[in-house]
């Protein structure tokens, strides 16, 4: 498998530089130190991108919202300092992972997105579905979240998606019963 290409985001320079180090060892990096710069950096090459929220000019929202408005389907995930609230529900992202991060993180999240990209649609979307979930679960409380409308919409396209995904595998197996049983 190709080793994808890598986007850092983070208006920290020193930051940003850190994380491309760690990184680019394995696979192709390219840095952007603002969100303009990573809206004029961002291409079809890129795979992934390790995406800070809060930075001046452009945030890192607004760049997500330029990077799928201008038809780039790569992994988006927030490396940001801005601890997650109900809103990522609506993100189009993969992940969000609150500063600091570590090498080992960093290092795990991508080899993951490289499995992970081999993934239809329901099965990239259940992963994206579980990974908002887990976030949200761990950084509010369950009793508050349980009683939100997006935490509720967020459940239900999950059951969703798992039921596409169920009925998927029973229809796969069905065929393979089907072929055995010819033989």
């Amino acid at each position: 498998m190709q080793q994808p290409t890598i986007l850092v985001v983070d208006d920290e320079h020193r930051l940003a530089d850190l994380y491309a180090t760690w990184i680019g060892e394995e696979y192709e990096t390219l840095t952007a130190y603002d969100g303009r710069g990573a809206v004029e950096t961002i291409d079809e090459t890129v795979d992934i991108v390790l995406l800070d929220r809060h930075m001046p000019g452009l945030s890192g929202d607004e760049v997500l919202e330029h990077i799928r408005a201008d038809g780039h389907d790569c992994w988006v995930v927030m490396v940001t300092a801005v601890d997650p609230g109900l809103d990522i529900v609506q993100m189009d992202i993969h992940d969000y992972l609150t500063k600091p991060v570590t090498q080992c993180q960093l290092m795990r999240l991508i080899e993951s997105l490289r499995v992970k990209n081999r993934f239809d649609g329901s099965r990239r979307e259940h992963d994206e579905l579980t990974n908002k979930m887990a976030t949200l679960d761990d950084e509010l409380d369950f009793d508050d979240l349980s009683n939100t409308d997006e935490y509720q919409h967020l459940e239900d396209r999950l059951k969703t998606v798992s039921d596409e995904l169920a009925a998927e595998a029973e229809e796969a197996e069905a065929k393979l019963s089907d072929l055995y049983s010819e033989e």
